[in-house]
């Protein structure tokens, strides 16, 4: 009886420690991860969208590099990027599909295929 008690104790020990790991993890959406854009006209710029608020963006060819936060409403599939560097947020209409996210603003769109 002692060993089925000590290892029911040392069972549920493991239990609450992996539930406290996921826990402690960064926050995921489907905008998560890096995607990068490589388009000879607009240059190579990659979006880095990271703990479920922090984006950096990196242009390749011209050397901008800022990071900020963003918002993401996936109800009216608007994505808000706030970066140091912008004089104001931009709001985007994205799309994804799979490895694929277009982000469309008044005069920018970028068609992005995720690293």
């Amino acid at each position: 009886m002692k060993k089925f008690t000590k290892k029911l104790v040392v069972v549920l020990c493991l239990m609450m420690l992996a539930t406290a790991m996921v826990g402690c993890g960064g926050k995921t959406d489907a905008v998560t991860g890096s995607w990068k854009q490589t388009d000879e006209v607009d240059g190579n710029w990659t979006f880095t969208f990271s703990d479920g608020s922090k984006v950096k963006f990196v242009g390749e060819t011209t050397g901008f590099e800022s990071e900020g936060t963003y918002k993401l409403d996936e109800t009216n599939k608007k994505l808000t990027v706030t970066l140091e560097k912008w004089d104001a947020p931009k709001e985007f209409d994205y799309t994804l599909d799979g490895n694929t996210l277009d982000l469309t603003e008044t005069y920018t769109h970028y068609h992005l295929i995720k690293q």
